[in-house]
């Protein structure tokens, strides 16, 4: 094991979620999650990567744009698992063509399958709306 080596492996999926996001490719953003993982967003607990997808499109289908932006704050890595936080700024326009900035935090849960780390759990607080 290579902790510099895995902590750079987790920044890059990261990025890769929050590209994924950008691009509306939810085939890449899926690829991000393990298959049993769990995210937990407002008042919700979404299992599994099948419902974690649907319930991502069915929110992207209202935005008209969406420009994520992330950093890893936190991140503490054993072996094959690893948390941390992720800091977001989102700028949201909607179909009906309301704006908003959104401030948020992630607290992650991630481990390795396959010689690849994803997140296992994600769980979103919004910190706050402009």
């Amino acid at each position: 094991m290579d902790p510099t080596a895995d902590k750079l492996a987790i920044l890059e999926l990261v990025a890769a979620y929050g590209d994924a996001v950008n691009r509306r490719d939810g085939a890449a953003w899926i690829r991000c999650w393990a298959e049993d993982a769990v995210w937990c967003i407002r008042d919700r607990r979404i299992e599994g990567s099948a419902a974690i997808l649907q319930t991502w499109e069915t929110a992207m289908a209202g935005y008209a744009d969406v420009h994520f932006f992330s950093h890893l704050g936190r991140l503490s890595v054993t072996e094959d698992t690893a948390s941390g936080r992720v800091y977001t700024q989102e700028f949201l326009r909607t179909t009906d063509g309301d704006r908003r900035t959104q401030i948020g935090e992630y607290d992650d849960l991630f481990a390795r399958r396959g010689g690849s780390w994803v997140f296992t759990a994600r769980s979103f607080r919004i910190r706050d709306t402009v």
